[in-house]
């Protein structure tokens, strides 16, 4: 299976045969995050069970043996956020060094003119920025893609159980929190791409500075250049903050 992306008029392949080798270790992350949303839901709900039951009716027995289970909880909790933290980890670094390998690659096949499209700032932001920026949303996704859904689950059934007005309250601020997304979407693309524009640009003249710097002190441009990447820095700042704000 291969994934293209465009832009600036290149187009690369990236190689998805990755999941099918770590099979095994997706099916680990899935257990994992059930090992965490037990902990999630579980305890405040045994701990619930036990004020209204064992403390209310001051049963002894039965506050040691919710005790025991908040403590089987929790050790189980402890196992899943490790074994989530590393299967984490484990899929997220490999689908990165894939997308590298498979970027430089591309670029070896690529003719002069191509090459000259893109530019060698712009791979080198796609080959070592941009792999990392996909390895921490893999990374998140990961940990919160199949944890968030079910957790609301979960959480709207026991209020249901608890109170049935309040769970349609809850169900109606649903398409709220979608349309949030959406705009907030919208917003952030044009953003992103000036962000990345800027950070080209930035690779850009750092490579330029760093391969030319006998000509540029020759032609005594040294404070032009100074000015020229504190400008475009100055740049990426403004585009990151307003990234970030959102």
């Amino acid at each position: 299976m291969l994934l293209h992306n465009t832009m600036k008029g290149e187009k690369y392949e990236i190689n998805l045969k990755v999941f099918k080798k770590l099979q095994i270790t997706i099916l680990f992350n899935v257990i994992s995050v059930f090992g965490f949303i037990l902990v999630e839901l579980g305890i405040p709900t045994i701990v619930a069970t036990m004020i209204d039951v064992g403390v209310t009716n001051k049963d002894v027995s039965f506050i040691y043996m919710m005790g025991g289970c908040i403590a089987l909880v929790s050790l189980i909790g402890v196992g899943g956020t490790i074994a989530l933290g590393y299967c984490c980890s484990k899929i997220s670094t490999a689908i990165t060094r894939d997308i590298r390998n498979d970027i430089f690659a591309k670029v070896q096949q690529f003719t002069a003119n191509e090459f000259n499209q893109i530019g060698t700032s712009s791979m080198i932001t796609r080959t070592n920025n941009d792999a990392f920026q996909i390895q921490q949303f893999v990374n998140v996704l990961l940990r919160t893609a199949l944890m968030t859904p079910i957790m609301f689950i979960f959480s709207f059934i026991m209020t249901a159980r608890a109170s049935l007005p309040l769970s349609y309250i809850i169900a109606a601020t649903i398409p709220l929190i979608i349309l949030g997304v959406v705009v907030v979407a919208k917003i952030t693309k044009p953003i992103s791409e000036n962000q990345q524009s800027s950070l080209d640009d930035l690779n850009r003249i750092s490579r330029e500075n760093l391969s030319g710097i006998r000509v540029i002190r020759a032609f005594n441009n040294d404070q032009y250049e100074q000015k020229r990447f504190k400008e475009t820095n100055h740049r990426f700042t403004k585009y990151s903050k307003n990234y970030l704000k959102l």
